[in-house]
């Protein structure tokens, strides 16, 4: 039988939604999902606000970006086996609401330990948005078509933060760095409303077949863990984490204290390199259905950014963009590669869950690592210049990590 579009007569007579195309559930999948790096990133654009207002030094203030991964890291494992139990639409419920419920708090806070707690609250939204979304990418598309959907979903980190990093210099202006924590708690609420509408399960949605009260059981569980190439490919992932939140979230804040470039002018510039982050993802897609080799796709920009984050120090203001245009068009290959090549290993649906999360705990631990150690290297350890060419080694262990394994 040939499906309905979806209509508003549907929505408003309370019929049964049905959808023409895959395309429209990525899409509300893409705009959820974008949730997370929105709520993750109104952090760097107004750091020094944030410093001021909680009294904190580089080392502590880093802790604002670094905490939201620790939810992340501790839960990945077990994630998995909820998504399981659970389905991907109460992930993604609960997900929302653990950033609406975070973002709150932090508006809220008057004293750096709510504050620190609401980033912890909202990091286990970010972790289960991650875990749910691309095994339904995954069972949504097939074959040629993967590569250039996961190519389209992994944007909603880049848009994120464009977003996020375009909109709160405006939104700071008029109502403060509360402003920004509550528009985040608003664009939330309102994507988790339109995924509840819209999105139902992927299984029901496609016609598939899913064994009834099959469940993961340990040994299915054990030979996911064993995986020595999937253990990799999250290493690959840590180290790619590491050098990029790290820089996202100082690069600001280092324009502001080195060169003496307003936070307003420095959070535009993170904005305009999330452009072209966006705009590559969507050829690295395309890229990732065509070109056989997944582990080229990844060693490439790795490599690259052990030479190109070091050099950052010593850029004059004249190549700042030109300069964050290069690195916007090489960070997406990365994320893209990795979940295409996640996807490819879930032969059966049911470890899709354990399978993203062994991913995620690589994801998390660069994110919680990177702002952190980047913000102490800043600090105590000789000041920029070091914490920059400590990504040399980082990047570089990321192209060691997937030059070792195995996949396609």
């Amino acid at each position: 039988m040939t499906e309905r579009p979806v209509s508003l007569k549907s929505i408003f007579t309370g019929t049964s939604i049905r959808f023409s195309s895959p395309w429209f559930i990525l899409a509300i999948v893409l705009m959820a999902s974008v949730a997370a790096p929105v709520n993750q990133f109104k952090v760097p654009p107004v750091m020094p606000l944030l410093m001021d207002a909680f009294d904190l030094g580089l080392n502590r203030a880093g802790l604002l970006m670094s905490v939201f991964s620790i939810t992340g890291l501790v839960l990945a494992l077990p994630a998995g086996f909820i998504y399981q139990k659970i389905g991907h639409r109460a992930i993604f419920t609960v997900a929302l609401l653990c950033m609406i419920v975070g973002s709150a708090i932090g508006a809220l806070s008057s004293h750096a330990a709510p504050m620190l707690l609401s980033r912890v609250i909202e990091g286990m939204g970010f972790c289960l948005v991650t875990m749910a979304a691309p095994p339904i990418i995954g069972m949504l598309f097939h074959g040629a078509g993967r590569g250039k959907a996961m190519g389209i979903w992994v944007v909603y980190v880049p848009l994120g933060q464009m977003i996020t990093f375009g909109i709160a210099p405006l939104i700071t202006l008029q109502w403060g760095w509360r402003g920004v924590w509550w528009w985040a708690c608003a664009y939330t609420l309102v994507a988790g409303l339109l995924f509840r509408l819209f999105v139902k399960p992927v299984s029901a949605a496609r016609g598939a077949h899913v064994p009834s009260g099959t469940r993961l059981t340990k040994k299915e569980a054990a030979r996911v863990l064993r995986n020595r190439d999937l253990w990799l490919l999250s290493l690959l992932f840590l180290c790619f984490n590491f050098v990029f939140i790290g820089f996202r979230t100082w690069m600001p804040t280092f324009l502001y204290q080195a060169r003496n470039i307003s936070p307003r002018y420095g959070s535009w510039l993170m904005a305009l390199m999330s452009v072209f982050i966006i705009a590559s993802s969507l050829f690295a897609g395309w890229v990732c259905d065509r070109v056989p080799s997944r582990r080229t796709i990844s060693l490439v920009p790795m490599a690259l950014f052990a030479v190109l984050f070091p050099l950052t120090y010593y850029l004059s203001p004249g190549m700042l963009i030109p300069w964050l245009i290069l690195l916007g068009l090489a960070c997406s290959f990365v994320p893209t590669a990795v979940f295409v090549t996640a996807a490819e290993m879930i032969r059966d649906e049911r470890l899709g869950g354990m399978t993203i999360a062994v991913i995620q705990l690589g994801q998390n631990a660069g994110m919680l690592l990177g702002p952190s150690v980047l913000g102490w290297l800043a600090a105590e350890m000789g000041g920029w210049q070091v914490a920059f060419w400590a990504l040399a080694p980082v990047s570089a262990l990321g192209a060691v990590a997937v030059w070792l394994s195995k996949v396609r």
